[in-house]
């Protein structure tokens, strides 16, 4: 890779960067609206559904956004090709689509989470928007940047109706619907986007390419599966052994600690995993050296998160209101894990996925399914005797293991 293509990469993840910032401005101005207007047992609600949501998207996404992503980015210039794992992809989604529906029928029907029933229904339109964002065509043709534009005006023009139509407790019906509208009209601009640039064609279903694509995709949803267990299980698990209320605080922090660690990482996968998969062909040195400075980047920036939630979360409770003065705790508890997710996210992405072959692929799928384990095994206790706090504390043990993990795997190819 020649300095000006590394630059201009560079160049790339500050403007995401910057981008990302303005997609954050609003949600983290509305949060402290909705906290105090809804209060935390409803502000609760929203938090429960919008894990489960997580969930659906989870299927919905099947691993595309990385698989999918390679197989463009590797096809780009063979246009025919394009088209075809193009269609087989959407085809799949529509597909994952209508079996995420019924899994969330049968969630509605489980009486611990009747109360939070209509909010999952309000908020699932979230899930059809993110199916069609079509992320990892953008992605794989170099056009991530697009992406991160639509986002910026879909959240500044949908977020602000929040001070407007939100006015009590009454509307958190209204304000988990505009948090599904936020995607929806993303996903709009982004089809319009696609369609006038003629960026490609859909052509005929065949089926097995279909499930060609799913059967590449499965190990990488395998391992995302296993991910969510301790991404949005446990609010889920805390939401069975918590009141609502509780759930809000904790998914007030874990929002404000992922909207932070991602506001750097996001960026910086998004730009730099198509290039470094395409480098790893031709100069796998180089590739290697190049995540050896995004490493170093990445984790100067997750310390300095940290040193922030740990230190300045008195004051971020203040901005937060009365209903979160008992969060200190989950802000320092919860303040370690961007320095695992950081440093875990680059090691993982940017060199087993990028740089590694299907055996890397395989060991990547079973450090989430040992980390999905560890989940298990820590939340279940630590939320019936500890509440937020405790889950927290198990986030903070699997983040751990992700981490050591993905630098035990990834030795052989990195160092």
């Amino acid at each position: 890779m020649q300095s000006s293509t590394i630059n201009k990469e560079i160049k790339d993840v500050f403007y995401l960067i910057a981008l990302q910032g303005l997609n954050y401005i609003a949600p983290l101005l509305v949060l402290p609206y909705l906290m105090k207007v809804l209060g935390a047992e409803k502000f609760g609600y929203i938090g429960f559904s919008l894990s489960v949501m997580q969930y659906l998207m989870l299927i919905v996404d099947f691993g595309f956004n990385l698989t999918a992503t390679k197989r463009i980015t590797l096809a780009k210039n063979n246009h025919e090709e394009l088209n075809q794992i193009f269609t087989s992809t959407l085809y799949a989604k529509i597909g994952l689509l209508a079996i995420s529906f019924v899994v969330l029928i049968l969630l509605a029907c489980i009486p611990r989470f009747a109360e939070y029933k209509q909010t999952m229904f309000v908020m699932f339109p979230m899930v059809i928007g993110n199916a069609f964002t079509f992320v990892w065509l953008f992605q794989g043709l170099g056009k991530i940047k697009i992406v991160s534009i639509v986002n910026v005006i879909a959240k500044l023009s949908i977020l602000p109706l929040t001070f407007i139509l939100v006015k009590s407790s009454d509307d958190y019906l209204i304000a988990a619907l505009l948090q599904s509208l936020v995607i929806m009209v993303g996903t709009m601009i982004s089809v319009g986007i696609i369609i006038r640039g003629k960026w490609i064609s859909i052509v005929s279903f065949v089926k097995k390419n279909t499930f060609f694509e799913l059967k590449e995709s499965f190990p990488v949803f395998l391992s995302s599966a296993a991910t969510s267990i301790y991404m949005a299980s446990f609010v889920i698990v805390l939401g069975y052994f918590s009141t609502s209320a509780e759930v809000g605080q904790y998914s007030a922090v874990d929002r404000i600690m992922r909207a932070l660690c991602y506001l750097v990482l996001t960026p910086v996968l998004q730009a730099f995993y198509p290039k470094i998969t395409y480098l790893g062909k031709d100069n796998k040195p180089e590739a290697i050296s190049l995540v050896y400075k995004l490493l170093i980047f990445v984790g100067i920036c997750m310390f300095m998160i940290f040193i922030g939630m740990y230190f300045l979360s008195p004051f971020i409770i203040v901005f937060l209101g009365n209903d979160y003065q008992n969060a200190n705790v989950l802000f320092k508890i919860m303040a370690f894990a961007p320095i695992f997710i950081g440093i875990g996210g680059i090691v993982a992405q940017l060199g087993i996925l990028a740089l590694g072959n299907s055996t890397d692929k395989k060991n990547y799928q079973h450090t989430y399914f040992i980390a999905g384990i560890v989940a298990l095994i820590t939340v279940f206790p630590t939320a019936f005797f500890w509440g937020a706090n405790g889950v927290a504390i198990s986030l903070l043990i699997t983040e751990a293991t992700v981490c050591i993990l993905m630098f035990w795997f990834g030795r052989k190819i990195l160092f």
